[in-house]
């Protein structure tokens, strides 16, 4: 069939079935269908899938006065598009508009329009490239973008994403739909009032949120797989956890207290990351006891060198009071002597660990830091665990550089290590051929030590 027979047989196609296939493409091949024909013009403005991303369409100028008139003649462009639509329900519509306080009329416009359409996934991101910390977008909070009333009732939603605006999490009437939930550069007030209105809720993802109300996720929320917190602030104390099918956990930020009155027995993914924290607080150590304790389930389990170094407050410092099912476990460590309890708290606790990651990060200050430990005298010690005695196979250090530390760690791993088989060392990057020569030498030291394993080989990438 030659290629004008295929654009024939397409020309054969009824409307709705047109609007079917250009709505599976992305919106902005879409919108190249309008230059086939007159046909195809009027079909592109029926798709059911919109995105509007400045990204895409403008290519801004270094001049700043230059920037607002390219901004303005973009505004005023998706405004025409949306008057002329003539489709009827929009599946998904997403603005991504930066420095939008100038134009609201006319971003709210385009909101309304998406509401009147029964959008289901909808995206909004005014926020602006140059925030950094929730500080940032809190001090400009005036002058965002507030949502329009009509917002508030919309029935249809099943996606909701929005970044840089003023919402009420509280007026939004009717999300019982609404499987997906992400807000970022948001003030969260009452938050727990709009999870409780949302029965078929999968996945909520905050990040860099402020006064986040919530007090409580409960077992209304029962299909709740997806939980990520990353660098928020919380108006509560706080929260109450009861999340039976959770799959996925991840927080991210200073030391937050969460309370798991329930959670899955068969999780995939728990991930711990205080490293906001800058002072030595005696007293996480119960709260991150009690983390660890609730994600017992965890296939893959992620740390960071503040857990490490407050695990020997929790109540045992030698193991958790119940096995953790963790098969892999990633450390993110410096390898400092004040993480080696930490370290060892872990493997105690993994008895059925299979592959374990050491990520070499940045220090960090630590205010009030307890006192240090002898390396040698603490990876001299004859006690090994389950782990290394049955089920521990694979070791991996990311950005490996050598150190006295690594190497006392990765020589007790080996000496007992019954069923290991790789030992895999990953050079850092950036660094030239002088630069890796005592890495590279270092490599080869671990190469020699006394193995218990008879299958094991030491790799160096």
């Amino acid at each position: 069939m030659d290629s004008g027979s295929a654009v024939d047989i397409i020309s054969t196609l009824s409307d709705f079935l047109l609007v079917l296939i250009i709505s599976n493409l992305s919106f902005k091949e879409a919108l190249s269908t309008s230059r086939l024909s007159t046909r195809w013009r009027h079909i592109c403005r029926e798709t059911r899938n919109i995105s509007f991303r400045e990204d895409e369409i403008v290519t801004f100028a270094d001049d700043s006065v230059a920037r607002y008139y390219q901004r303005a003649a973009l505004v005023a462009y998706m405004v025409g598009w949306v008057n002329n639509f003539t489709g009827g329900v929009v599946e998904s519509f997403e603005l991504r508009l930066s420095n939008s306080y100038a134009f609201e009329e006319g971003v709210t416009t385009l909101i309304e329009f998406a509401v009147s359409k029964n959008v289901k996934h909808l995206f909004l991101d005014l926020s602006e490239p140059r925030w950094v910390t929730n500080n940032d977008a809190a001090q400009l909070e005036p002058g965002l973008i507030k949502l329009p009333e009509s917002f508030y009732k919309i029935t249809s939603l099943v996606t909701l994403k929005l970044f840089g605006c003023r919402f009420e999490p509280s007026r939004l009437a009717k999300p019982g739909l609404v499987k997906t939930m992400f807000f970022r550069w948001i003030r969260l007030e009452m938050l727990s009032a709009l999870i409780a209105k949302t029965p078929l809720l999968e996945i909520l993802n905050i990040k860099n949120c402020w006064e986040i109300g919530l007090d409580a996720i409960t077992g209304y929320n029962d299909r709740l797989m997806k939980l990520v917190f990353k660098y928020c602030s919380f108006s509560a104390q706080q929260t109450t956890l009861d999340v039976p099918n959770i799959q996925i956990f991840k927080y991210f930020g200073k030391v937050y207290h969460f309370e798991f009155a329930s959670a899955n027995k068969l999780m995939e993914e728990a991930y711990l990351d205080y490293r906001e924290e800058s002072r030595y607080n005696v007293s996480a150590g119960a709260i991150i006891s009690g983390f660890l304790y609730s994600m017992l389930s965890a296939k893959t389990f992620t740390i960071c060198p503040y857990v490490l170094q407050l695990i020997q407050e929790c109540e045992d410092p030698v193991r958790l009071k119940a096995p953790m099912e963790t098969r892999q476990l990633v450390l993110k460590t410096n390898f400092e002597p004040n993480e080696f309890v930490g370290i060892r708290f872990m493997l105690n606790s993994s008895p059925y660990l299979e592959t374990l990651s050491f990520q070499m990060v940045g220090p960090r200050p630590i205010e009030e830091m307890v006192p240090q430990i002898d390396p040698e005298a603490y990876w001299g010690q004859n006690t090994s665990h389950e782990c290394l005695k049955k089920t521990l196979k694979k070791v991996e250090v990311w950005s490996f550089y050598g150190g006295t530390h690594e190497l006392r760690v990765l020589e007790y791993l080996i000496r007992y290590g019954r069923m290991l088989e790789r030992v895999d060392l990953y050079q850092p990057i950036g660094l030239d051929d002088i630069q890796l020569l005592p890495i590279r030498a270092a490599a080869d030291r671990v190469g020699e030590f006394e193995a218990r394993s008879e299958n094991l080989v030491v790799t160096f990438y």
